[in-house]
């Protein structure tokens, strides 16, 4: 997004959901560097240390060098490689064959597994160039970031510090998750899933090792392989949603999968051995798998799922293939090799490469600064690895700490710790403003973002009717509210001409977002039951209550949709034809669009100080301007509703360098285009006076200067 993301790089994995990962182990089965190949910036390991140097296995380094190309590609925007993100899968798969076959072999020789010996090695193998992108990404969000970024990155810099960033990414993906454009640290996600296999994967094939039957372990592995990729189709259809699709997406449990399909290359490769036009056919089939992934696979791909069946199966193949003399050449040339031995710090460089560099712009890198920074990339990728990797794994790093040792150990550890401490440090320090002078504190922006809801959750819904403290049932006019996250800002408009007015019973629906919509021959429903979905459209199907409503307002972003996102808009109106069908004389009235930004406007003011930047033309996204007149869905030309023209109600010169970015205190919006609490107070007052005649032709009741 991503990974992505959110620029709102994606609502769903809001796009980065921009994803990324890095091969856990370096390449042969000893985690021993290769032989030289005349790269004169390569260090070999001392020959004290070679024993299984023969081992060395170049075409995977080469294909290391394709899976980190295709994410960095991706990352880049360039068009072709919109699946490149299965880069990261492919990564997955190289860890599973390489420290599965690690372990075996060491337990095969020995009778024994170091469990010490092995973490030590991850440690040296990881820690050194992570602390190092760490801590310049520290420097650099400190010296470039607004307070609320600073704050974010403070968390996601304590999660990474521990090793469990994927679970943190998880936690705070959904329709809000700020752009994956602005987190340097996402693409930790991946190296913490492998982590957590570190964890858990060496013991389980110790286990196993210690059965007296080599095929149940193997079977074994495969039923937990089996097991994991099950969980993602359970998840995909049973109860999918976004909240799914971040779950799959981040979590271990869904990976483990792809681990283990690169574990059964260890028993898969001796049926390749001696075989040439096996392998010529595996490693053409291995690469044409990927290739199609990388080439086929979008944003809008489920996944991982089964679709990461594809890529995975590919770098099998390829990794059990690599004698293959046809095609065994285009992972096993200098440069290939050369991509993959550095592949590791291109992995960590790029992406906080390119989120610092589109943060400093401010905008969409054009494909002349795309390929800038992606020579950018390889020489930082290149110095990380000749006087950090290199230096840190192989050789002392200073008198009396040498990297075999528990003391250089030590250090890395507690300096990762260090990192953390500093991370949560600034996470919990929401009021400071880091120098920023006039700025929104995290802390100020955040009360913003929950203020909004505050009315709506105290107030009637759906499946409060039978509470009295809340609903009001016997009030002569009851109102239902519904829409997707916009429809809180109706609420809060219609809560501030009614609030207090005891003839209105004011319901909210809780939003049709996250609800997997099925129409059947009775109506709208929900097989969802996160959130609710499948009670409260109940409630839609309940002629009775349906017919006690006396009005409905429908508050979605874009109600009319542009050619884009008709589709997107349709279910919403054909749950509003369902509600009318159920009680014909129902009053609608659809609210328009405002302004949305391309940032958060808490973001737009920290960085331009002034929240005229969140009607700038430059970092619009849409506006309400000529919306229902330009629209194609059949559904915009009806006439029986009353349309709420946002634009022409809070832009009074018809242009949107008048429109009205401040009311009661507080911003429009703090994020790209949900209304403040205060801004909607200000909305509902302008309702009240520029459409009081049509709400009283509607019948809505007298309220300050509506009704007669």
């Amino acid at each position: 997004m991503y990974e992505q993301t959110e620029l709102f790089i994606s609502p769903a994995v809001s796009k980065m959901q921009k994803h990324s990962s890095e091969p856990g182990a370096q390449s042969p089965i000893l985690d021993s560097p290769p032989r030289p190949i005349n790269f004169p910036y390569m260090r070999p390991q001392p020959a004290a240390q070679r024993s299984c140097a023969d081992k060395y296995q170049p075409h995977v380094d080469g294909l290391r060098a394709i899976a980190v190309l295709a994410v960095v590609f991706y990352h880049f925007g360039q068009p072709a490689f919109g699946g490149g993100y299965v880069g990261v899968d492919v990564f997955f798969v190289i860890s599973g064959y390489l420290i599965t076959g690690l372990i075996t072999a060491e337990i095969a020789s020995t009778g024994h597994f170091g469990f010490r010996r092995f973490y030590a090695r991850r440690v040296r193998r990881l820690f050194p160039a992570m602390l190092v992108t760490l801590a310049v990404s520290l420097l650099c969000a400190l010296a470039l970031f607004s307070p609320v970024q600073i704050q974010r990155f403070g968390s996601a810099l304590a999660a990474t510090a521990l090793s469990v960033s994927n679970i943190y990414f998880w936690s705070e993906a959904g329709y809000f998750d700020v752009s994956s454009g602005l987190k340097p640290l996402l693409h930790t996600w991946s190296l913490a899933v492998e982590e957590q296999f570190y964890l858990v994967w060496p013991a389980l094939i110790w286990l196993l090792s210690r059965g007296r039957s080599r095929q149940a372990g193997i079977a074994i592995l495969l039923l937990i392989g089996l097991g994991s990729l099950t969980l993602n189709l359970v998840w995909i259809y049973g109860e999918f949603d976004e909240e799914a699709s971040s779950t799959i997406f981040y979590l271990t449990p869904f990976r483990i999968y792809e681990f283990v399909l690169g574990a059964m290359g260890i028993y898969l490769a001796p049926l390749f051995h001696n075989r040439p036009r096996l392998q010529d056919a595996g490693m053409a089939a291995g690469l044409a798998l990927i290739a199609w992934a990388v080439l086929n696979f979008s944003d809008a791909t489920v996944f991982p799922g089964a679709a990461a069946v594809i890529p995975c199966t590919g770098a099998l193949l390829v990794i059990v293939s690599g004698n293959s003399r046809m095609f065994g050449w285009l992972l096993t040339n200098r440069v290939a090799v050369g991509c993959g031995l550095i592949s590791y710090s291109i992995y960590l460089v790029h992406w906080p490469l390119l989120v610092f560099y589109q943060y400093y712009v401010f905008r969409e890198p054009q494909q002349v600064e795309y390929a800038m920074l992606f020579l950018a990339t390889l020489l930082l990728a290149y110095l990380m690895y000749r006087f950090i990797e290199t230096r840190f794994r192989w050789q002392k790093s200073a008198p009396g700490i040498s990297p075999g040792r528990g003391n250089f150990i030590a250090v890395n550890l507690g300096l990762m710790l260090v990192l953390c401490i500093a991370g949560s440090a600034i996470s919990l320090a929401k009021s400071q403003r880091w120098g920023k002078g006039q700025s929104l504190s995290a802390q100020a922006a955040q009360e913003g973002h929950e203020r909004r809801f505050q009315p709506a959750a105290s107030g009637c819904t759906v499946l409060t009717l039978d509470d009295p403290a809340r609903c009001d049932l016997q009030r002569p006019f009851q109102l239902l509210v519904i829409g997707n996250s916009h429809e809180v800002d109706a609420y809060n408009a219609f809560h501030e001409i009614y609030g207090n007015d005891q003839q209105v019973n004011l319901i909210s629906f809780g939003g049709l977002n996250k609800c997997r919509l099925e129409f059947g021959a009775d109506g709208p429903a929900s097989p969802i039951s996160i959130r609710d979905c499948n009670r409260r459209f109940a409630m839609l199907r309940d002629a009775t209550f349906v017919n006690s409503l006396d009005a409905l307002v429908l508050s979605l972003n874009n109600p009319f949709g542009d050619q884009a996102l008709i589709g997107n808009k349709r279910p919403a109106w054909r749950v509003i034809h369902h509600i009318r069908t159920l009680n014909p004389r129902l009053p609608l009235v659809v609210m328009g669009s405002y302004i949305n930004t391309v940032r958060d406007c808490a973001e737009l003011y920290n960085r331009f100080h002034s929240l005229d930047a969140c009607k700038n033309p430059q970092f619009a996204a849409t506006t309400g301007y000529g919306e229902r007149a330009v629209s194609t869905l059949p559904e915009a030309s009806a006439t029986d509703y009353l349309y709420i023209d946002k634009m022409w109600l809070l832009c009074p010169s018809g242009g949107v360098e008048s429109c009205v970015m401040e009311a009661n205190g507080e911003p429009a919006f703090y994020d790209d285009g949900h209304l403040s609490l205060g801004f909607s107070r200000y909305l509902g007052e302008r309702i009240r006076q520029a459409y009081e005649r049509e709400l009283a032709d509607l019948g809505f009741p007298r309220s300050d200067g509506i009704g007669n």
